[in-house]
């Protein structure tokens, strides 16, 4: 498949107790629900390419900061996670700006910067939300020289290691925009395939074609047009 093409409405209206989920449009664990429904076939298709290509790391990026690329990376990450036959590991690898945490409302002691930079155990660092077969690896501490630590030796072991200890393990990169940071770039090499998240109505079109220019030799498997603002 050349493009994944799905708009993402606003999400439903609150059901129980989760407001702070639904101000960031966290609906992918939702039953009844239109949009947890497009994201279980976002999740059908993408999860249908990774498995029959043997892919087992998917970065999630976008041209610009504001297109929705965290909340389409954490919707189908739970979404994924529901699947009784995957787990996934979520982590944040937006060192400069992470937000993955805020938007699940956790409070980690430690993250990614912290194993890498100060040797913190990489359990230690790991945090487990309330969705069954989801570990999120939070990006620590905020980080300015983040492109040389995402491509320094240790980085590369480590992605190797988090795609190979467990066979039905998907790990999923929120990454920064594409235009904003060399980060994606800097890091693709660790990475088996790549979905761009575009803001319907906002991103140009000469935007996306330079991101996707600058993700050439890239797998990209899809784009996914968005339209949850």
């Amino acid at each position: 498949m050349d493009r994944l093409e799905k708009a993402l409405e606003k999400p439903c209206a609150a059901e129980n107790a989760e407001t702070h989920l639904e101000r960031h449009r966290i609906v992918a664990h939702k039953t009844r629900c239109p949009e947890a429904d497009v994201y279980r076939q976002l999740r059908a298709k993408v999860l249908q390419i990774m498995n029959a290509s043997g892919f087992k790391a998917l970065a999630i990026t976008s041209p610009h900061y504001g297109d929705g690329k965290t909340t389409v990376a954490l919707n189908l990450g739970i979404s994924i996670a529901l699947d009784l036959k995957q787990s996934v590991l979520l982590v944040d690898l937006d060192l400069r700006k992470p937000s993955v945490h805020e938007y699940l409302n956790l409070r980690p002691q430690a993250g990614l910067t912290d194993h890498l930079l100060k040797d913190v155990p990489l359990k230690d660092c790991l945090t487990r939300p309330s969705f069954e077969r989801l570990n999120v690896l939070p990006a620590g501490l905020p980080l300015e020289s983040s492109s040389e630590l995402l491509s320094s030796p240790k980085m590369i072991s480590l992605a190797r290691e988090v795609k190979t200890r467990y066979p039905d393990r998907i790990v999923i990169y929120d990454m920064p925009p594409v235009l904003a940071q060399d980060d994606p770039i800097a890091f693709l090499p660790q990475i088996d395939a790549v979905l761009v998240i575009v803001r319907e109505g906002m991103t140009k079109a000469e935007d996306l074609k330079r991101c996707l220019e600058s993700l050439k030799g890239a797998n990209v498997i899809g784009t996914v047009l968005n339209n949850c603002f």
